[in-house]
């Protein structure tokens, strides 16, 4: 018996991880594209890529909402280094161009 991928999809933890997905989506007024966030500043992931399949690749690397992360290196047309707890994962800027963050207030 196999399922259909859209009964996967809409059970857990892939309900919450594509809710940014959905066209109903509205972001966080204070979200920002990553190669716009600061360097140094903890941020929160609000949306991964423009699609699912994006999303499933940055979450392979251990990108996620629940981790916070901070720009390590990169600015400008270079690629972002980011800095996931002791793990460090390097984007390119155009996919960076597709992930939207929040500063985590402290």
């Amino acid at each position: 018996m196999s399922l259909l991928a859209k009964e996967t999809f809409a059970q857990s933890p892939h309900k919450e991880a594509f809710a940014p997905y959905r066209e109903t989506f509205i972001p966080p007024v204070q979200a920002t594209r990553l190669t716009e966030a600061r360097s140094g500043v903890e941020l929160k992931i609000v949306r991964l890529g423009q699609d699912r399949a994006d999303a499933l690749k940055l979450r392979s690397l251990g990108l996620t909402s629940e981790r916070p992360v901070s720009i390590f290196e990169g600015c400008g047309t270079r690629a972002r280094i980011l800095s996931i707890g002791s793990q460090r994962v390097a984007v390119g800027v155009d996919l960076a161009d597709t992930i939207l963050v929040e500063e985590v207030s402290q």
